[in-house]
């Protein structure tokens, strides 16, 4: 009898203990939440970004590869002769002067590592840009969800206020169906927005990798923009377009100096041992400044390179004001939309207040039996809409706010990332 009573209370106590065991783990295994952990999840995890970084990496390797240039190179030679004898040559020999083919050849492997750094960074700008917009759209389908949800239940309570009249004789059966269609069709469209929502979720975890709540509101730091013309100076600094077009340039001079120092000379310090050189098994050691240099093609393969190598610097040059004017381009009608979204905004805001108390004013006129039901329905829907309205174009509004923090390097910091006039800092370095 004792051992009965006290399994009981030993179990209780297990699942005590395994409760307190628990709880503190809860916030360890939370799902992230938040505009900050989706960013920083999309630049930890996305797949794109592996690869771009193995591209820098690998142009640091080429750069290694051509300070390899400095160093000694060694060759050694054997053969065989009909004498049975295996004479051997070995070779080195150490740069002494390439007329400065070696250093151009490091600057432009140094500078191509750096196109591709900021390469790095405008692909970050790319997948930080997308990420917030597909956050700010997931925001803005959840309220159009919310709205949809409020529209269902104001129209099931009406419904089931006409079947109570109905069911009074105070109300006709064609009022009740009429109700019934409209609920019906809430229900459908809320439906519907459901499937959006879920279709945004998918999209933001293609680019997070990972579960991201998307419940958490936009903090405003981040739509506090300056004005129009101080946001074209940020981009001219921040963009990551105009810095790796800027980058593109710094390489084609540098591919300028690389081909015009292409067919100079390199003077070596040689030394080549010989063993077993004659058939009397003799061997030599030689010391000696050699001189060796390719003339292709009598010079003329060299002067179409230095032309092709002007003509990719005229290219870039070109390429680098375009960019420019696109940046600008991009902003004026990125900050036009935004100021429109705003406006708009405000007249939907004050047409739903309006309307929503027409409603309950044609609500206690129904009940007068001043105005029909189908008045009555017809303002719950136009309420409704405008209510849809008031949220896409906020959500509009958000999008655009994000795109130009975005483009002016504004979410690098919460995304965990340098900004652009930080990354040439490091390239330098």
């Amino acid at each position: 009898m004792l051992k009965k009573t006290v399994r009981p209370w030993r179990n209780q106590l297990y699942a005590l203990a395994l409760v307190s065991f628990m709880l503190p783990m809860q916030g360890v295994f939370a799902e992230p939440k938040g505009l900050t952990a989706a960013l920083q999840a999309t630049l930890r995890q996305h797949p794109a970004l592996a690869g771009q970084r193995a591209q820098v990496e690998a142009k640091g390797f080429a750069g290694d590869s051509a300070r390899a240039q400095r160093y000694p190179s060694l060759s050694a030679q054997v053969s065989a002769q009909h004498t049975n004898n295996y004479p051997i040559g070995i070779r080195m020999r150490q740069p002494l002067w390439a007329f400065g083919r070696i250093d151009n050849g490091i600057a432009y492997a140094d500078t191509d590592m750096s196109v591709e750094t900021v390469a790095l960074l405008r692909l970050k700008r790319q997948l930080i840009d997308e990420t917030a917009v597909t956050y700010a759209q997931t925001q803005g389908v959840r309220e159009r969800l919310t709205v949809a949800r409020e529209n269902e239940s104001a129209l099931d309570a009406m419904y089931q206020q006409i079947k109570r009249r109905e069911q009074g004789q105070l109300a006709s059966t064609a009022d009740v169906r009429l109700a019934r269609a409209r609920l019906l069709q809430a229900q459908a469209r809320k439906e519907r927005i459901i499937s959006e929502l879920q279709v945004s979720e998918n999209e933001l975890l293609s680019l997070t990798q990972t579960r991201v709540a998307t419940t958490e509101s936009v903090v405003t730091a981040l739509t506090d923009l300056p004005n129009v013309l101080e946001l074209m100076d940020l981009a001219q600094d921040q963009s990551a377009d105009i810095r790796l077009k800027t980058e593109n340039i710094a390489l084609a001079k540098a591919d300028v100096d690389r081909e015009r120092s292409a067919p100079m000379p390199t003077v070596y310090l040689q030394g080549d041992y010989f063993y077993n050189d004659q058939a009397a098994g003799t061997s030599d050691f030689r010391v000696g400044v050699s001189v060796e240099a390719n003339l292709e093609g009598m010079g003329f393969a060299a002067y179409g390179r230095n032309n092709a190598a002007d003509a990719r610097l005229r290219s870039v040059n070109a390429d680098l004001d375009a960019t420019r004017n696109e940046v600008k381009r991009s902003i004026n009608s990125l900050y036009t939309n935004r100021s429109a979204q705003k406006i708009i905004v405000e007249s939907h805001r004050y047409s739903v207040d309006e309307l929503s108390e027409i409603l309950l004013s044609y609500q206690r006129q129904y009940e007068a039996g001043q105005k029909p039901w189908l008045e009555v329905l017809n303002m719950q829907r136009e309420l409704t809409e405008q209510k849809h309205q008031l949220s896409q174009a906020n959500n509009e509004w958000l999008i655009y706010s994000l795109k130009l923090a975005a483009l002016v390097g504004a979410l690098d910091t919460i995304a965990g990332e340098k900004t652009a006039s930080d990354e040439q800092t490091v390239t330098q370095e």
